[in-house]
């Protein structure tokens, strides 16, 4: 069976992560549904409320995936984490972070306080596994698991966002970089 309300979340995130949050409209989604703008409506009665699913989504979706990984060693798991954007890159879209964050000033204070705890889900993850991976040995660096957490985020989010502009297997080299822990 159709479920009219999960095309809506999936198209409008894959609007966001290819043309801008700002850069979609109802009628983008509709026309692609073959449906009328109105029964967008029905499920998300603003845009702000459908934003806000799509970063709901994106964390319950981010959270399946690492509790998956849960068995695996934390380098497996730290390769799987650098890696999960290839799909995102071979697309040419952005992660839905990277797609948000230069317009967060224009989002919704709803749609903000999910990007934040989005944010926070991903660090907090990536902080934990890179601490233990740094107390079992298997992680060599000189800084704090957050702050080294930080820097990874931020460079696997650049990598996207440079490979769209360079064309020059940016996200690979610097994914590659990021492996080197």
């Amino acid at each position: 069976m159709k479920d009219t309300r999960t095309d809506i979340v999936n198209i409008a995130d894959e609007l966001i992560r290819t043309k801008g949050y700002n850069a979609f409209s109802y009628t983008d989604i509709s026309t692609r549904l073959n449906i009328k703008n109105a029964s967008i409506h029905y499920h998300f009665p603003t845009k702000s409320d459908l934003g806000v699913e799509v970063i709901k989504s994106t964390i319950e979706q981010f959270k399946v995936v690492t509790d998956s990984w849960n068995k695996m060693d934390s380098r497996t798991q730290f390769k799987k984490f650098v890696t999960m954007h290839d799909k995102t890159n071979k697309k040419h879209w952005l992660c839905l972070m990277g797609a948000l964050s230069s317009s967060v000033d224009t989002l919704s204070d709803d749609m903000k306080k999910e990007l934040k705890k989005m944010a926070n889900t991903i660090l907090d993850y990536l902080t934990d596994l890179l601490a233990k991976g740094k107390e079992e040995g298997v992680f060599s660096f000189d800084t704090d698991a957050k702050t080294k957490a930080y820097l990874v985020q931020s460079s696997l989010l650049a990598s996207l966002l440079l490979d769209n502009v360079m064309g020059d297997k940016t996200y690979k080299i610097i994914q590659n970089g990021v492996l080197e822990i």
